[in-house]
């Protein structure tokens, strides 16, 4: 059987509806941890964030049909990978593929408006976002080359707060952290030797 063809293009304010749905999809599939990093309260938050991207000249929703159903969707974004770098990429993020059309292209015809996208802007990389969870995507992105530049970790400042074993309602100041610095200090083992011989000999 032939495979059905895969239209994509740019989502419009009218396809919003159709993006909510999809980005649903997305929430279901990522694990407990993500959504936790990511809360969204409301489909009206994502609604307003999503018609917000859509005004932005340096961004980008593709939308994928196929048959004229609504299949999948991608957020595309330039960006600089770090404040410091002088370089942008097209950054990929939230690329959905819905489930009743895995395994149809989708997932490669929106990475290919991906790549039309950079070119467009004369960028020479693409970028994407996965959640860790979703170890088949992972796969996916790394059977069409894309290789791991870093591993972004989150932390609610509360538990970053308690591991560093700092009290949140007394903060150190500079003197502070010196003094307890030098409370914790090890001894070096040479003073420890020497100070027990002056203590016999005593």
């Amino acid at each position: 059987m032939a495979r059905s063809l895969v239209i994509t293009r740019p989502a419009g304010p009218d396809d919003i509806p159709t993006l909510l749905r999809l980005w649903d999809e997305l929430r279901q599939v990522g694990g407990r941890a993500e959504r936790a990093v990511n809360p969204v309260v409301t489909a009206v938050d994502v609604r307003e964030r999503l018609l917000e991207i859509l005004s932005l000249s340096e961004c980008r929703v593709e939308l994928a049909c196929v048959d004229d159903v609504p299949a999948g969707m991608a957020v595309m974004r330039i960006s600089r990978p770090d404040p410091l770098s002088d370089s942008q990429v097209v950054h990929v993020a939230h690329l959905v593929v819905s489930r009743s059309f895995r395994h149809h292209g989708v997932g490669h015809a929106l990475l290919a408006a991906a790549t039309e996208f950079a070119g467009d802007h004369h960028l020479d990389y693409v970028a994407a976002s996965v959640y860790p969870s979703l170890r088949e995507a992972s796969r996916f992105f790394a059977r069409l080359g894309f290789a791991p530049v870093a591993v972004r970790r989150v932390v609610p400042v509360a538990v970053l707060r308690r591991r560093l074993g700092r009290d949140v309602a007394t903060p150190l100041t500079g003197d502070a952290v010196r003094r307890r610095t030098r409370l914790i200090r090890p001894v070096p083992p040479q003073r420890v030797r020497r100070t027990g011989a002056e203590r016999i000999e005593s």
